[in-house]
């Protein structure tokens, strides 16, 4: 019962810094950034009682039922769409049988036409009508807003507003397909910020956390107009550069590398000094996602192995 009741405190424990972690980082408490958010602190707990926990009981998410909880949503979504329909469905046909008018009657005595009335019945017919047709086009740009509020959830990393893996590995596989075998100017670079874990050891995990928002940030207000930045992994990103050149897409990289060094970030009174490691691919005839990206970390590794802080091509 002893057991029990510490592995409960511990886990009440992680979930408390988890909605305290999104307070500070101004992140809604959605379901999937709290799982992100909390999954990621209880790694960092390096509570092996835990971890083992949570890849065998319910109560802690797993990635599958993560993924369930995402078509959950977009099931209630279609049920939703579908009621409303059904509800202005039956209301048009409400309004059709109250302003009935039988024309064949009407034809029988055409020298006694309630002309007036029929007015009366069109006008009305016509103005709830208008008024259900206006209830519909907002309730159908509700749910479009609905929708797209899921879509991007399910596209950004919830720390960063990166692109995530997943739309990452979707993008590069679509841009290979369409090459498909020409020659053509495109490189794949993978950056990593040197020894994270020491900023997190010393100044705490929101520290590192606002490191990586500042790093992006920085990322993308150094990139051109439309290149996107994926988060690959904790504190790994990669970027997918076309229609440039090998030298082009190096000063890009090298830009970034110094701005981030010459960079301070302050936090708390702590100056945090950050350098990144790069690595650049370039798109060879034949390539599939996984051998331009395994080119890829093979130049990060020869930068981390020159002495961090530096780029480094594999071509």
């Amino acid at each position: 019962m002893t057991k029990n009741s510490n592995i409960v405190d511990k886990i009440n424990t992680i979930g408390q810094s988890t909605f305290s972690k999104l307070i500070d980082l101004s992140i809604p408490p959605y379901p999937k950034y709290y799982y992100d958010t909390f999954m990621d602190e209880l790694i960092k707990s390096e509570d092996s009682t835990l971890i083992d926990l949570s890849k065998k009981y319910s109560y802690l998410f797993s990635i599958n039922e993560l993924e369930e909880h995402s078509s959950h949503a977009s099931f209630q979504l279609a049920k939703s769409t579908l009621k409303e329909f059904e509800k202005s469905n039956t209301n048009l046909k409400k309004i059709s049988d109250e302003n009935y008018v039988d024309i064949a009657n009407i034809d029988k005595n055409y020298d006694h036409i309630p002309t007036k009335k029929i007015i009366d019945t069109f006008n009305n017919f016509q103005t709830q009508v208008f008024n259900e047709l206006k209830n519909a086009d907002e309730t159908i740009m509700n749910l479009k807003l609905e929708i797209e509020r899921l879509e991007k959830e399910s596209h950004i990393d919830p720390l960063t507003k990166t692109y995530n893996r997943r739309v990452f590995s979707k993008d590069l596989s679509e841009i290979l397909d369409a090459i498909n075998g020409k020659n053509v100017d495109l490189y794949l670079v993978m950056i990593d910020a040197d020894d994270f874990k020491k900023i997190n050891d010393a100044y705490g995990h929101i520290a590192g956390d606002k490191t990586l928002i500042f790093l992006t940030k920085l990322m993308q207000s150094s990139l051109r107009k439309g290149v996107k930045v994926y988060r690959y992994g904790g504190e790994e990103f990669a970027i997918i550069l076309n229609r440039t050149t090998l030298e082009e897409a190096k000063k890009s990289i090298e830009r970034i590398i110094n701005e981030t060094s010459q960079s301070k970030l302050l936090y708390k009174g702590h100056n945090i000094h950050l350098t990144l490691s790069a690595g650049i691919s370039c798109y060879k005839k034949g390539d599939t996602p996984e051998t331009i990206t395994e080119r890829a970390d093979k130049a990060l590794y020869c930068a981390k192995d020159a002495g961090k802080n530096c780029l480094r091509v594999e071509c």
